[in-house]
C-alpha cells in the first residue's frame, strides 16, 4: 500500500473573480469571463493564474492592437502591472476561446507582503476590466454563508486557509477548478510538494509552467500515481471537475485506499456501472462524503466550493 509523506504545509490563498466580456467578433456563443485566481506563497508573496471562462461554443475574438491581458495588483506599499501577456501574445491579432476554460498565464510575486489590496484584470485589445480587494495574511469577514448548508465547513476550511475569500465572498455554490481542488487537497492532507529533481528534470503536465509556485503540488499528485492527466499531456487545472473526479482524488490521496478486495457498497442508485462507484463507495464507507440526495451522489456533476469545504474538513490533518 502507497504511503504519502505528511507534512503540514503553509498556506496557499486562492481568491476568484470574474470580469464580463462581450465579444467584437460575430459569434454564436455568449459572453466569456477572464478569471484571476490569487494565491499566497507558502514562503511568502502570491502568484497569480490567470484563465478564461467561456460557458458556451467556441469564440473567435478579434483584436485590432494584439491579443493580451492585462493585471494590476495596488497596495499601501506595493503596486505591480503585469505586462507578461503582452509580451507573449503582442502578435496576435485573432484568438479563438473553445468551449470551458483556457489557462492563460501564472505570474508570481514573490515580495507582495501581507495587507489589504485592490486588483484590476483586463483583456487589452477588448477594453475590458473588472476590480475589486483582497487581503493577504489574514481571514476576513465572510458576508455569503449564513444560509449556506456547509456555513461551519466554509469557515473551517477558511480559517485553516485551504480555500479563501474575495471580496468578503466565499462564493459556495461555484465551481472550482482542479488546480485550486488539488492544492486546497494537499494543504488539507499534508501531501509534502515534489521538485522537478524528484521527476528526473521531466515535467509531466505541458500546460503547467514548472516555474509556477502550485506545479510542485500537482507533481506531488503525479509522483504519487494519484493524477496523469489528460492523453495529450495536459493537466487542465483552470478546468472544472465532478463530484465523481474528485472522490478518486480524495480516495487515492489518504493513507489508505480501496484495495482489490474492497466491495464497494452505497445507497447511491445513479452509480450503478460508473467508473467512480469504487472510489465513492469508500469514502462513503468512511463518512467522508455524502449524496446529493439519500440515493443519489451526482458523480457527474460539477463540485462546488460549499461541498470541497464539506469534503476537505473531514479528511484534514489534524
Amino acid at each position: 500500500m502507497r504511503k504519502l509523506t505528511r507534512k503540514i504545509i503553509p498556506v496557499l490563498l486562492c481568491l476568484s473573480l470574474f470580469v464580463v466580456m462581450a465579444p467584437l467578433a460575430t459569434s454564436a456563443a455568449g459572453t466569456l469571463a477572464i478569471k484571476l485566481d490569487v494565491m499566497q506563497l507558502p514562503t511568502g508573496g502570491v502568484e497569480l493564474m490567470v484563465y478564461v471562462v467561456n460557458p458556451g461554443s467556441s469564440v473567435t475574438m478579434q483584436f485590432s492592437s494584439g491579443y493580451y491581458y492585462d493585471v494590476e495588483i495596488t497596495g499601501s506599499n506595493f503596486h505591480y502591472k503585469d505586462s507578461q501577456g503582452k509580451s507573449y501574445t503582442q502578435a496576435i491579432m485573432k484568438k479563438t476561446f473553445p468551449t470551458g476554460n483556457t489557462l492563460i498565464s501564472f505570474i508570481t510575486l514573490p515580495n507582495i507582503p501581507a495587507g489589504s489590496y485592490t486588483y484590476k484584470v483586463w483583456l487589452v485589445g477588448q477594453n475590458v476590466t473588472t476590480s475589486g480587494s483582497f487581503v493577504l495574511g489574514s481571514v476576513p469577514e465572510i458576508t455569503d454563508i449564513s444560509n449556506s448548508w456547509a456555513k461551519d465547513n466554509i469557515t473551517t476550511v477558511v480559517e485553516k486557509k485551504f480555500l479563501t475569500v474575495l471580496d468578503n465572498k466565499f462564493r459556495p455554490t461555484e465551481p472550482i477548478t482542479r488546480g485550486e481542488f488539488m492544492y486546497a487537497l494537499a494543504l488539507a492532507t499534508g501531501i509534502k510538494p515534489v521538485t522537478l529533481a524528484d521527476l528526473d528534470g521531466k515535467n509531466p503536465f505541458k500546460d503547467v509552467d514548472p516555474k509556477s509556485a502550485v506545479a510542485p503540488y500537482y507533481w506531488a499528485f503525479y509522483k504519487a500515481n494519484i493524477v496523469k492527466g489528460y492523453p495529450d499531456g495536459t493537466l487542465r487545472p483552470a478546468g472544472f471537475l465532478t463530484r465523481g473526479e474528485a472522490a478518486k482524488l480524495i480516495a487515492l490521496t489518504l493513507p489508505s485506499e480501496p484495495g482489490q478486495n474492497f466491495i464497494p457498497k452505497a445507497p447511491f442508485t445513479d452509480l450503478f456501472g460508473h467508473w467512480s462507484k469504487i472510489y465513492v463507495a469508500y469514502l462513503y464507507e468512511k463518512g467522508i462524503v455524502k449524496g446529493m440526495t439519500e440515493t443519489t451522489f451526482g458523480p457527474d456533476l460539477t463540485l462546488t466550493r460549499d461541498q470541497v469545504a464539506a469534503f476537505l474538513t473531514r479528511v484534514m490533518v489534524k
